[in-house]
């Protein structure tokens, strides 16, 4: 999921205030991962607990599931049926480790995926001070931008819209990208539009999967946007080139 302050406009950008762009570092570890946890606080911390209370409650009905299963085969004295649920207890076991495994890497990521995906965010530098980072993810046929934030004392400037059209300049495919209503305005001015659930590559949906049962289970309204991929545009002068050097390479008669 994705925020920033969208009341600030980029072509306002401050440009006496220096600034540098630049690939994250193995020293911006720690300081990327306290400003993704200012941005769950800031941004995030409903739908997590959205999240993470029905990631619970599935393994809590998979668990009442398993004990039942055992009390079940427990108390009943046909060999049969006793195999069956064993079978059951197997079966119902894994999806209980499963379910486990997806949210303590949930849980993992939320709280120090900086740590361990670092080299993917961009951040904005000011004297020595980490004002803002973004995180671009790179799949098979989509990118996916995530984390974008700026720290509000260095807010409306512009940077946020800076760092977003770096990453979609560094990307060679579609962007993707969820975040709640409030912030589309801000992503639709750096060419966002916004995409139905239904009208999203088979990929993004896996990307996002996630986050799809809670609008309709609870409401939790996101966005789910995309920015196509940049046309490469060629030049006159290297038309010229090319064509000049196709003519020199053809053989005459």
């Amino acid at each position: 999921m994705n925020g920033t302050d969208p009341s600030y406009d980029p072509s306002s950008m401050s440009t006496s205030t220096p600034y540098v762009l630049r690939p994250a570092q193995p020293q911006d570890k720690w300081a990327i991962q306290q400003m993704l946890w200012q941005f769950t606080w800031d941004e995030g911390i409903e739908l997590d607990v959205r999240l993470f209370s029905f990631a619970f409650f599935r393994l809590g009905l998979v668990g009442l599931a398993l004990w039942l299963q055992i009390y079940w085969r427990q108390s009943t004295p046909e060999i049969d049926v006793q195999f069956i649920l064993a079978i059951a207890n197997v079966a119902t076991a894994g999806l209980g480790f499963y379910l486990a495994s997806l949210v303590i890497g949930q849980l993992i990521m939320r709280f120090f995926g900086a740590l361990f995906n670092w080299s993917r965010f961009q951040v904005i530098e000011q004297e020595g001070t980490l004002a803002g980072c973004a995180l671009l993810n790179a799949y098979t046929n989509h990118s996916e931008l995530a984390y974008v934030f700026v720290q509000s004392q260095f807010r409306h400037q512009g940077w946020g819209a800076q760092i977003v059209q770096t990453l979609i300049q560094e990307s060679d495919q579609d962007v993707y990208l969820a975040c709640k209503p409030p912030i589309v305005p801000f992503y639709e001015r750096q060419g966002f539009t916004v995409q139905s659930w239904q009208d999203l590559p088979v990929g993004v949906k896996h990307c996002f999967r996630i986050f799809r049962p809670h609008p309709r289970l609870w409401g939790f309204k996101l966005n789910f946007m995309q920015c196509p991929m940049a046309p490469v545009v060629i030049s006159p002068e290297s038309v010229a080139v090319e064509t000049a050097h196709r003519s020199e390479s053809t053989p005459h008669s």
